[in-house]
């Protein structure tokens, strides 16, 4: 079995390239999807939700602070809800589909390569959908972004509702610079990106006919207890372990037992 513990700060072996290339992903992933956020939120007026949060809560009463935010978020919600947001699923989709695709050919070079090789490894060919494949189905990839952009638009509200509720001088303004940060959206897609890349990597594993894998977490100071618990709890059935990631920013992986 290998040793579960990932030194992220002297990576050897095939687990070089492996995280070189998640680590490009994820930066390029962040780029295409917040470059489409920002497209797609682009010439929204929060003018309309500013309005319907002081119809709901009343111009001249001063309701509870969490009645004031909530009805805000609800209000920016509304408004967020009613656009298509076209670019941004496209790219949450495209962005799903390459990261289970390069999780499927790190976790193939994992298991073909030797592991003391540390020379970058080939992108998988095409292949028909089937156990094993590095491809996600368009309609898994679509589904992935729909549901990233549903958390993402929620938590997005909630967020510029507060500030819009807490601001005294520029509510709207206040509100949009929440959204136009895309935090939310970044979080959530590199929560969707990290679960698509590490589905990708038990998909090639299976393939390869793997039995259990081991959690392994980044080996330093930044490593949180549930990740480390993952690791100590090593080894897991293939279709038994913990899901990856195991929250946003995660930087642990999966490797055959």
């Amino acid at each position: 079995m290998p040793s579960p513990t990932i030194n992220l700060a002297d990576v050897k072996g095939i687990w070089r390239p492996v995280y070189a290339r998640r680590q490009a992903l994820h930066a390029t992933a962040d780029a295409i999807i917040l470059a489409a956020w920002r497209a797609d939120l682009h010439g929204i007026g929060l003018a309309p939700a500013v309005a319907a949060w002081r119809q709901a809560t009343g111009e001249t009463v001063d309701p509870a602070t969490q009645r004031r935010r909530q009805a805000a978020a609800a209000a920016v919600l509304g408004t967020l809800s009613a656009r298509s947001w076209r670019r941004t699923r496209a790219a949450l989709a495209l962005a799903a589909k390459r990261a289970h695709r390069a999780g499927w050919a790190a976790g193939h070079a994992i298991v073909t390569q030797d592991n003391a090789d540390d020379t970058d490894f080939e992108e998988p060919a095409d292949s028909p959908y089937r156990i094993g494949s590095p491809d996600m189905t368009d309609h898994t990839a679509d589904a992935t972004a729909a549901s990233v952009l549903t958390a993402a638009l929620r938590a997005g509200a909630n967020r510029a509702g507060r500030a819009m509720a807490d601001s005294e001088e520029d509510p709207e303004g206040e509100a949009e610079g929440i959204l136009g940060d895309g935090l939310d959206l970044e979080l959530a897609s590199d929560v969707a990106v990290s679960a698509a890349y590490g589905a990708g990597m038990l998909s090639a594993y299976l393939g390869a006919g793997a039995q259990a894998v081991v959690w392994m977490t980044a080996g330093d100071a930044r490593v949180c207890n549930l990740c480390q618990d993952n690791e100590t709890d090593s080894p897991y059935s293939l279709l038994g372990a913990p899901s990856l990631p195991a929250h946003a920013r995660c930087r642990c992986c999966l490797a055959p037992a």
